[in-house]
């Protein structure tokens, strides 16, 4: 019972949430007073209603029963659109042109002269400049503009005009009343909103631009590690820069042709292409005498070297457990643990083959594969890239993925320039 009426409580006197969108809370004082005033107005004629039906004055019971309905809409109403300028425009106005009106038809002598102050209410909002006169004149506006209507209000009550009005005079009076506060209304609303929109404007501006530097500082620490893990078996901090910039060229040429489409969208693109320089990051793990032996290695030393690519996943899940984006983490483990398996199942940890093995790993694959080639190390000589294109050629569905094979053999001519670009 108690969160019940926690839940109704704060429906009706609590801050809108605005979506849960927190650039909003600051905009919230503009609207939880006006809710607070249309419950108010509900409670106050719901008074009134109850007293004119016990004294039976059909015609105030009458007048009272609209504002009481008009209210309650606007309480519930207003909490719903949660302050959007243009309900809380429209809602307003109505209020005006259906209050005003019942006072013409209803009393007669009375077109609203009070509702001309509302606007002058509204008219200390515009005053936005800051200083003491301008606090003072902001003050006085609002107390001079309430004291003006509680006043003329009792005046019509007690002392109504001798003078009858003609009726034109006073439809022109009536629209002239409505359409006067109706312009400083949506006057102040549009204000609200188009500095909630600028505000907003602002801070994803400045949002992006710290992702986008975060992002690039990130890109750079791991670009940064992973030149230090390679340049252990001697190779040197070229060879990330020139397996990335390959695998960026290939999923780029995969996604022109329309290959893959159905996993190649922007942000998985973005992800392999980010993962990249991470595919060697388990051969910290490998100890230097097998990892820059100059002859050849023994099947036990091999079996060593294999097991960089679960070290990489292993510290991977370790070192971004905390990491929010969890498809970025996929793509990044598929990189390092499956990046040696092969098309045809001969490749390792695990032997698996085809589409089993992740389409990040494949492109992975034939771009590590041919800067291993094409790069010269302390324990081999580098070859020709049209020596290593061909025999990519010939291992097309075999080691490497036939789409991905393809792919890259037909941007030759933009891996040979990348090749050359950032020989060592």
């Amino acid at each position: 019972m108690n969160n019940k009426q926690g839940a109704l409580s704060n429906f009706f006197t609590g801050t809108p949430s605005y979506n849960d969108d927190k650039d909003y809370a600051d905009y919230a004082s503009y609207s939880a007073p006006l809710n607070m005033f249309f419950l108010a107005c509900v409670l106050l004629h719901g008074i009134y209603l109850v007293i004119f039906s016990a004294q039976n004055i059909m015609t105030m019971m009458i007048f009272e029963g609209i504002c009481v309905l008009l209210y309650t809409m606007f309480v519930f109403l207003l909490r719903k659109f949660k302050g959007s300028w243009l309900p809380c425009t429209l809602l307003t106005t109505l209020e005006l042109f259906v209050h005003t009106g019942c006072c013409v038809v209803f009393f007669g002598l009375d077109p609203g002269f009070q509702y001309f102050i509302i606007p002058l209410m509204f008219m200390s909002i515009f005053i936005r400049k800051k200083g003491t006169v301008y606090d003072f004149l902001r003050r006085f506006l609002i107390l001079f503009s309430t004291a003006s209507f509680i006043f003329i209000v009792a005046y019509f009550n007690e002392r109504p005009p001798k003078l009858i009005l003609h009726p034109d005079f006073v439809t022109i009076l009536l629209l002239l009343n409505c359409l006067v506060s109706f312009t400083v209304t949506a006057a102040f609303t549009s204000m609200v909103v188009h500095g909630l929109d600028s505000k907003r404007s602002q801070l994803d501006t400045s949002v992006t631009e710290k992702v986008n530097e975060i992002e690039k500082m990130q890109n750079q620490i791991i670009i940064s590690f992973a030149n230090i893990i390679e340049a252990r078996d001697g190779s040197t901090g070229k060879h990330v820069k020139r397996t990335s910039e390959y695998v960026e060229a290939l999923v780029k040429e995969l996604r022109r042709c329309g290959d893959y489409t159905e996993i190649l969208d922007d942000t998985y693109m973005h992800d392999v292409m980010m993962s990249a320089p991470l595919h060697d990051i388990g051969k910290i793990m490998i100890p230097d005498a097998i990892l820059t032996k100059a002859g050849r290695l023994t099947q036990s030393e091999f079996e060593t070297i294999k097991r960089h690519t679960i070290y990489g996943k292993e510290i991977i899940e370790e070192a971004m457990i905390d990491i929010e984006n969890e498809q970025f983490l996929k793509v990044a483990i598929s990189v390092a643990l499956y990046h040696h398996e092969c098309w045809d199942g001969s490749g390792y940890p695990y032997g698996i083959k085809g589409d089993e093995i992740p389409l990040a790993a494949r492109i992975m694959t034939i771009a590590d594969y041919f800067d291993a080639l094409v790069a010269k190390r302390s324990y081999k000589a580098a070859l020709p890239t049209s020596v290593v294109f061909d025999n990519i050629k010939e291992q097309r569905g075999k080691k490497f993925d036939p789409v991905v094979t393809d792919a890259f053999l037909r941007i030759r001519d933009k891996i040979d320039e990348i090749a050359k670009a950032n020989a060592d």
